[in-house]
Parts: structure tokens; C-alpha cells; sequence
């Protein structure tokens, strides 16, 4: 019986440092969604407003959805497929999406700030028909993608520590049973 508490407290002493030293899954990109209003406050098209909604994957910053309704014609993530969205040390700073067709029109993001962030357009050809706009952002929030798993092995360790703890008291609080023919008294 003594032989065996070693083996099973070096058993469980190695797993809990397995168990604590094994490194959870990569986390996988999320997709993150934006709406967008846009109100033009210069040109020919004054004082109209606009609204879309776009997705970007967190790996990448590409655009995953696009939609906008401009001058009757929608427009997706297609149309722009160098489309992005821009950050700066972790701060948001607007969405970078370009079309050259008429009506030609762009996102431009902040240098600094999402407050900077603007909406150009053109309705000719010969640049005599432009304004812009000034936009702005609402992120839309995801339960299913907001939420970000903790670090498990800690938990898994605590939890095979717990258990080796209450296991050596098991065996330890044991006695020895008697022998066929003894006399415990």
C-alpha cells in the first residue's frame, strides 16, 4: 500500500503539470459588424443622409460584408475588393471603400481619430458635382463573437490539484484491514 501513494502522487503531480503547461487552441478571427450613417453636408446632393452596415474579419481587416444603398444603386464587398477597415494601435479609425464607376464616392478613414473619418462623392464625370459627408459609426455587438474563453488549463489544474489532495486523505485515512485468523484485540 505504501508503494503505491508514490506512484499516484507523482501520476497526478504530472498531470496537473501537464494538464497546466498545455497551451488552449489558437483563437480563431471573429467577424465584427459596423452600421454606418452618413450625412451630407456639401454638393448637390446636401442635406440627404445614408446608411449601410459592413463585417470585417479581425485577422485580416478585410471587409466579409458590404452593404450600401447609394443614388438608387447597391453596392457590396465586391465592389471594392481592396476594401479595409483601418486601425491604430488598436484604435478604430473608419473604413477605407472606394468605387470609381458613376457615381464615384469613398469612405475615408481618420488619420487619428474615427471623428475624422469622412464620406467624398462625384457625381460627374468632370469633378463638377462632388460634396462630402461626414459619417458615423455604431458597432454592432455579437454575443457570439464578443465572448473570449479564458485560460483553461488553470482551471484544469486547480482542479486535478483539488483532486490529488482529497485522494492522498483517502488513502492515507484508510487502515490496514485485518488479517483471516488475527485477533484485533
Amino acid at each position: 500500500m505504501t508503494s503505491l501513494l508514490p506512484k499516484l502522487v507523482l501520476t497526478t503531480a504530472g498531470l496537473t503539470l501537464s494538464v497546466a503547461l498545455v497551451q488552449p487552441a489558437p483563437l480563431k478571427a471573429a467577424v465584427v459588424g459596423y452600421t454606418f450613417d452618413v450625412l451630407i453636408d456639401s454638393g448637390p446632393l446636401q442635406p440627404n443622409s445614408y446608411s449601410g452596415s459592413f463585417s470585417y474579419d479581425t485577422q485580416t481587416f478585410s471587409l466579409t460584408d458590404f452593404s450600401f444603398l447609394f443614388q438608387g444603386t447597391p453596392y457590396d464587398e465586391n465592389d471594392d475588393p481592396n476594401a479595409s477597415v483601418l486601425f491604430d494601435n488598436g484604435v478604430f479609425l473608419g473604413l477605407e471603400y472606394s468605387v470609381n464607376t458613376l457615381p464615384a464616392f469613398s469612405f475615408v478613414p481618420g488619420f487619428f481619430d474615427v471623428g475624422e473619418a469622412f464620406f467624398a462623392y462625384d457625381l460627374e464625370a468632370s469633378g463638377g458635382q462632388g460634396g462630402a459627408g461626414s459619417l458615423a459609426f455604431t458597432r454592432v455587438l455579437n454575443p457570439e463573437t464578443s465572448a473570449v474563453p479564458g485560460p483553461l488549463p488553470l482551471l484544469g489544474a486547480a482542479a486535478c490539484f483539488g483532486y490529488s489532495r482529497r485522494l492522498k486523505k483517502r488513502i492515507n485515512g484508510r487502515t490496514p484491514s485485518p488479517t483471516i485468523g488475527s485477533d484485533p484485540d
